[in-house]
């Protein structure tokens, strides 16, 4: 994590009222506990899915890979570990996405 990402989560914890993170759980629920903008699918197994989430702290925008699981268990109850060496800044970036619906038929054809 680069020292730009720390002093914008330090500064966070200060204005929240919340103490330094002591370990990467308390830094995972401090990610976590912030406000996401977005979140992609990057990869799939067997108990989980791991995505990247996206979450804007301040001004900055902050990566960080994470899982949900696919079932009752959470992710560190299914073998998966936070890694916080996937915490990265990030920039917004537009994209055009195209996807595709039904085409409506003519029931009147004769």
């Amino acid at each position: 994590m680069n020292e730009k990402i720390i002093k914008v989560l330090l500064e966070d914890c200060k204005k929240n009222g919340w103490d330094k993170w002591d370990n990467d759980d308390q830094l995972l629920e401090q990610l976590r506990e912030s406000d996401e903008v977005y979140k992609e699918l990057i990869d799939e197994h067997r108990w989980w899915n791991e995505y990247r989430y996206t979450i804007k702290v301040g001004d900055t925008y902050i990566g960080y890979r994470y899982a949900e699981t696919t079932g009752d268990m959470n992710a560190s109850e299914t073998g998966y570990d936070f890694d916080p060496d996937s915490i990265c800044e990030m920039t917004p970036v537009e994209k055009t996405i195209t996807t595709y619906v039904k085409k409506e038929e003519n029931n009147n054809v004769k």
